[in-house]
């Protein structure tokens, strides 16, 4: 399949807003969209925490906490940009994790970040990745060391981390999730082996680690080490939406090393791929700032007219500078017919 063509491409701005400044919200990263009832949950991984005062963008020297993971709930039919994000808040009117550690595990060094949501009846399922700060020198100073799934009946209520056998630790961690019927499919970008990986679990067995299926390249497996690469070339984060007026599905992946300053767009007619060659977005800078690597893409169906071929996505950027913290920036997208 030859890659999507890109009719029109219009970048805008960041997403933040009087919505994060009333939430204490400075910065963060992530901004992945799940549906759920009444609208749509972001989730949003490293948050910077601050009070700017009215009129003034935010900046470093605001920063008086951080977290790990935030959500907020965009109503359902709000589809201005930057989105109306109504945050989920502690007691000081402040975004606040949803997510809690365990006893046994220390809060110096351990923390939470997002991966793939999705609502399974009247409960929200939200799986993320545990890591672990290291001695190196950031934003590389830290590593992963399993993933979880937690629930919720709410979207901006505190989310319950499952320990079924007493294990937190579950076999895939999604970074998307597509639903077909009552059928969950989960991409992973797997770093053994190396590049992206598909899963399925029937939605009602979602919380049985023994009942989840990878796929092997031939069929579907239960052991993971069978399991065979979809995509090699993923990094990062992808993330999936099926097109009606296209006929198949469109997959936004995050930047490369080799490539670090784009998005990039493929197609497949199916899940399993194959997945096509990638159209190239090259994102511009920023004025006076120079650009590392562009990362954490997604698409936002919420906010897209897939009738006429519009999508809307966001991405995250790192900058070249210690404390050029930065916030989710959207690009508004028209393919070609």
């Amino acid at each position: 399949m030859p890659p999507p063509k890109i009719q029109r491409a219009e970048f805008g701005p960041s997403i933040w807003s009087d919505s994060q400044r009333q939430a204490g919200v400075l910065f963060q990263d992530g901004a992945q969209s799940t549906p759920v009832d009444g609208g749509s949950l972001w989730t949003f991984g490293d948050t910077f925490l601050g009070r700017p005062a009215a009129g003034q963008p935010p900046d470093h020297l605001q920063i008086k906490g951080a977290t790990g993971t935030t959500i907020a709930l965009l109503s359902v039919g709000e589809t201005n940009l930057p989105p109306r994000l109504k945050y989920f808040i502690g007691a000081d009117g402040v975004a606040t994790n949803q997510l809690a550690l365990f006893p046994d595990e220390p809060a110096a060094t351990n923390r939470m970040w997002p991966l793939g949501a999705v609502a399974v009846g009247s409960r929200i399922y939200l799986y993320y990745s545990m890591i672990e700060k290291t001695d190196g020198p950031g934003p590389w100073n830290f590593h992963g060391i399993g993933g979880g799934l937690a629930v919720s009946d709410e979207p901006l209520h505190p989310f319950t981390r499952l320990r079924p056998a007493g294990h937190w630790k579950f076999p895939v961690e999604p970074i998307q999730i597509v639903r077909e019927g009552s059928l969950l499919y989960l991409f992973e970008i797997s770093s053994a082996p190396k590049g992206l990986i598909l899963a399925r679990v029937n939605a009602e067995e979602i919380e049985k680690p023994a009942a989840y299926q990878f796929f092997t390249g031939h069929g579907w497996s239960t052991n993971r080490a069978r399991v065979a690469i979809v995509l090699r070339e993923a990094y990062g984060q992808v993330s999936v939406a099926w097109s009606p007026t296209r006929h198949r599905y469109l997959m936004a992946t995050s930047s490369d090393f080799s490539h670090p300053r784009e998005i990039q767009l493929r197609e497949s007619a199916q899940l399993e791929g194959p997945w096509s060659r990638p159209a190239r977005l090259a994102v511009p800078g920023l004025p006076g700032k120079t650009t590392k690597l562009v990362y954490c893409t997604f698409l936002h169906p919420e906010l897209s007219n897939d009738a006429s071929r519009h999508f809307i996505l966001t991405y995250c950027r790192i900058l070249d500078g210690e404390w050029d913290l930065t916030n989710p920036e959207w690009v508004s997208l028209t393919l070609a017919p």
